[in-house]
C-alpha cells in the first residue's frame, strides 16, 4: 500500500522540479539562478523607473539582498540606475535595452512555466488549486505574524 505524501514533500518537490527547469533556461539567458535576477527583470517591464526600495517591495525581497542583486544586473549591462528628480538621494531602476531584450525572454519562461504547471488542469481545477494554495500562503504568513510578536 502506497503511504499518502506529505502537503510538505509536495511542495518540496514542486519547488526542486521548478527550480531544476527555470535555472536551466535562466542560466543559458546568462542569469545567476538564485538571486532573483528574473523576478526583478520581470517586475522591471512592468514598473520601470522605481526606487530601490520599490523594486525590493515589488519583488518580496530585502532592500540590501536586492542591492547586491542589482549590482551584478548593472556589471551585466541589464538596467542602470538613475537619479531620482524628486530625490537626490534615490535612485530609479531602469532596463537597459540590453536588459529589456532579457526581461521579454525571462516573461516568456515564466508563461511557459505557468503552461507546464498547469498543464491537464481544467480552469476550474486550476483556479480551485490557486486558492488552497493562498489558504496555505495565509496560514504560513499568520505563523510568521505570531513569531515575530513573540520577538
Amino acid at each position: 500500500m502506497k503511504k499518502e505524501r506529505e502537503l510538505r514533500d509536495l511542495l518540496m518537490e514542486v519547488d526542486e522540479n521548478r527550480r531544476r527547469l527555470m535555472g536551466a533556461y535562466f542560466t543559458g539567458l546568462g542569469l545567476t539562478v538564485g538571486q532573483g535576477q528574473p523576478r526583478i527583470l520581470n517586475t522591471l517591464l512592468d514598473r520601470e523607473g522605481i526606487t530601490q526600495r520599490e523594486l525590493a517591495d515589488a519583488c518580496r525581497f530585502d532592500v540590501t539582498t536586492i542591492s547586491r542583486t542589482l549590482n551584478h544586473l548593472e556589471k551585466a549591462g541589464l538596467i542602470r540606475r538613475e537619479t531620482d528628480p524628486q530625490s537626490r538621494r534615490c535612485y530609479l531602476i531602469v532596463l537597459t535595452d540590453k536588459g529589456r531584450k532579457t526581461a521579454q525572454k525571462v516573461r516568456i519562461g515564466f508563461a511557459g512555466l505557468e503552461d507546464i504547471l498547469s498543464a491537464g488542469m481544467e480552469k476550474d481545477e486550476k483556479m480551485r488549486l490557486k486558492e488552497e494554495l493562498e489558504k496555505v500562503i495565509a496560514n504560513l504568513k499568520s505563523v510568521d505574524a505570531v513569531v515575530k510578536e513573540e520577538e
